[in-house]
């Protein structure tokens, strides 16, 4: 999360753990600086050993709000793409 918080483009981060799953929401500026995190440091160590370590579901969406924690969920449980 720290890697999160401080990278350039982050409007917040945040972890929650529902149903005994751990999750993460990120708010990006933009989906480019989504992108650039996503694909350097610590975040893409831990998603290249993901397999190795854990199991569950990812969903990425665009909005121009910051959405709340039960939308987010259902969203997730909805369209998340098994990894």
């Amino acid at each position: 999360m720290a890697q999160a918080k401080a990278a350039d483009g982050c409007l917040s981060a945040d972890a929650r753990t529902i149903n005994g799953v751990h999750h993460t929401l990120t708010v990006w500026t933009s989906r480019t600086a989504m992108m650039a995190y996503l694909s350097d440091g610590a975040h893409l160590k831990a998603m290249k050993a993901f397999k190795s370590i854990a199991t569950g579901k990812v969903y990425g969406f665009e909005t121009t709000t910051v959405p709340e924690w039960p939308t987010v969920h259902a969203l997730w449980l909805d369209k998340g793409r098994q990894v």
